[in-house]
């Protein structure tokens, strides 16, 4: 029931829609046509496009975080081996294991060798500000470093430290120290943090513990790493340990040796490392968080990227989109009318012209200007009313045509028979009277006119072909009074297989009409016939007078070269072209002529035995 419903509804439409003149209806469909999909596309575009820019943009910006990622790795990993190398100096070893026995001179002169050997051997790369020695009493001694500016541990804080200096058994032990808080002695470099790095120091020959050696690294050395891109990108970078403390941070939005004050950043990337997340707010502003944890230890580096970062690229993107709508839409309106006056004005002349046919005037003919479908539709008007006017003459001439050609056709096809006949008792009376000459030439004559009663594109074996050339040249041999003799070698193998007939006749005719008739000299020709694979080879040979190399294509290109002297009528271009046509392009005829010495013409045919006739 529904479907009828449908189908009166459209109907019904359609009859509304057909209410309303060409122009308005094209104009319709415009809007509908180009305008919604247009909007629709723009809007889809928009979106993909914003998609896509802000994937590669985050790509980017974690491709260039993995490097950086990579370089605080390097950096830890340089600081762990320093402290090993460090640990193992022989003034360091000896501080510690005969503590007691050393007086302020002698602690005073240890520091100036420590210090001598960092400077000369980490002139470059030395990131270490200071040195400070802890014996097992948790007794300190400054070796290396400016005493001032060193952070000091005391207390609870030195036990605890210590204590889990012990626990680690030699790792490296990082505790970040915030410059400004007051329970840290000494207190560096107000401007930033400090990263203060411990570890047991053992006896190099024994392995004993004797003692601990904590190092002071301004945590500028791993901010520097990253702050340019920080500062690039104006997002929020800095380093956290496992339980949340700032370790490094390229600005205040995050304070070194504090709990990092926005735990849902920290909840957001948990399991999602170098993955993007969801966005948090972060002072007001949407941020893209990025994780990347370091292989040296457990801290993670966190990026927060601003998605109006990610997004720059999109209002350019839009602007540029909808400038492009709105021209193409304003284009489309011009060309809208153009294309709408260009159908209807044809239109109404093609109605006018069809209402006076209507009343009679039936030579009127239409101006057929353009090349459209209304152009075509005027042309078959035009066409039709000549045919029309003429239709009952051309019924009456091509009947008479017709029969014109069914009586020649027939006439054709009586002519050689009665020949034949006739011919027949010449050869009978030459040989009652003992004429050899004349019955040779006679019954070579009727052989040939037999062969021709038949349909060229029946097929024989090349034993027939052979017999039916023989014929041909006796009466040529007779024509020319012995001018040219004919040597035939056909192989045994071939003779069985079966060829289109006149193929050689042609050939053996152009070689003795164009080739030897024409030459002062006795000539002759050669014809061979032999197999190569599955091919039928043969070569029809001349010493005749040649052919310009310029006129070889020419010869192959005529299909019929109809001369006087002609007995088939077949000219070599339609040997060439039948045989292409019953076998193959691959088959066919190649020309070779040397003026005034020789012409061999070469016949490429398939080998096909008798009884494989009837799948040819």
């Amino acid at each position: 029931m529904w479907k009828v419903q449908m189908r009166r509804a459209g109907i019904a439409l359609m009859h509304w829609m057909r209410t309303w003149n060409i122009f308005n209806r094209l104009f319709v469909m415009f809007i509908f046509v180009t305008l919604l999909p247009m909007i629709v596309t723009g809007v889809w575009s928009y979106h993909k496009s914003s998609g896509v820019i802000q994937e590669k943009v985050f790509v980017s910006v974690n491709e260039v975080m993995n490097q950086l990622s990579s370089n605080v790795d390097k950096k830890i990993e340089k600081v762990r081996n320093d402290s090993i190398e460090i640990s193992y100096m022989s003034e360091i070893q000896d501080v510690l294991s005969n503590y007691e026995e050393y007086n302020s001179r002698m602690l005073n002169s240890a520091k100036v060798n420590i210090t001598q050997m960092m400077s000369s051997k980490y002139v470059f790369d030395n990131i270490v500000s200071g040195i400070t020695l802890y014996t097992p009493d948790h007794q300190r001694v400054n070796v290396y470093g400016d005493y001032i500016h060193n952070i000091i541990l005391d207390g609870e804080i030195l036990d605890s430290f210590l204590g889990e200096c012990h626990e680690n058994d030699g790792k490296c032990v990082f505790l970040a120290v915030n410059g400004e808080d007051a329970r840290y002695r000494g207190r560096g470099n107000k401007a930033s943090g400090e990263i203060v790095i411990g570890k047991m120091v053992k006896e190099t020959q024994s392995g004993e513990e004797i003692g601990y050696m904590v190092m002071q690294v301004n945590e500028s050395n791993f901010s520097d790493i990253y702050k340019a891109i920080n500062q690039e990108i104006r997002g929020e970078t800095f380093i956290v340990d496992a339980d949340g403390i700032v370790i490094s941070s390229a600005g205040d939005y995050a304070v070194v040796g504090e709990a990092y004050p926005y735990a849902e950043v920290l909840q957001t990337v948990d399991g999602a490392e170098g993955e993007r997340t969801e966005t948090v707010t972060i002072h007001g502003e949407k941020m893209v968080p990025l994780c990347h944890k370091l292989e040296e230890n457990d801290w993670r580096v966190f990026f927060l990227i601003p998605q109006k970062y990610m997004q720059a690229d999109l209002k350019s993107v839009f602007f540029s989109s909808l400038g492009g709508a709105m021209a193409g839409l304003i284009l489309g309106i011009g060309f809208a009318f153009l294309f709408s006056y260009s159908i209807l004005c044809p239109m109404n002349e093609t109605i006018r012209g069809i209402e006076e046919f209507e009343k009679g005037n039936l030579k009127i003919t239409l101006e057929e200007t353009g090349n459209d479908e209304i152009t075509l539709l005027v042309r078959q008007f035009n066409k039709m009313a000549r045919e029309i006017n003429g239709l009952m003459e051309r019924v009456k001439s091509n009947e008479k045509q017709k029969r014109k050609l069914e009586i020649q056709a027939l006439q054709a096809q009586i002519n050689p028979h009665f020949l034949s006949n006739t011919l027949n008792t010449v050869s009978y009376i030459a040989r009652m009277k003992k004429e050899e000459t004349i019955e040779i030439l006679v019954n070579a004559i009727i052989g040939l006119l037999c062969a021709s009663m038949k349909n060229d594109d029946s097929l024989h074996t090349v034993e027939e072909e052979i017999s039916l050339i023989r014929n041909y040249i006796i009466v040529q041999d007779y024509r020319l009074l012995g001018k040219f003799a004919v040597d035939i070698q056909i192989e045994d193998e071939i003779r069985s297989c079966v060829i289109p007939r006149f193929i050689l006749q042609p050939v053996v005719e152009n070689s003795i009409i164009h080739g030897i008739e024409p030459a002062n000299r006795r000539g002759m020709i050669s014809i061979k016939g032999s197999c190569r694979e599955d091919q039928i080879c043969f070569t029809i040979t001349d010493n005749g007078v040649g052919i310009e190399k310029g006129q070889i294509e020419k010869i192959i290109g005529e299909p019929r070269n109809r001369q006087k002297l002609r007995f088939s009528g077949i000219g070599i271009g339609n040997v060439d072209r039948r045989i292409k046509l019953m076998m193959g392009e691959e088959y066919g005829l190649t020309i070779k002529s040397e003026k005034n010495i020789f012409t061999t013409v070469e016949i490429r045919l398939p080998m096909i035995r008798r009884e494989e006739t009837r799948d040819v």
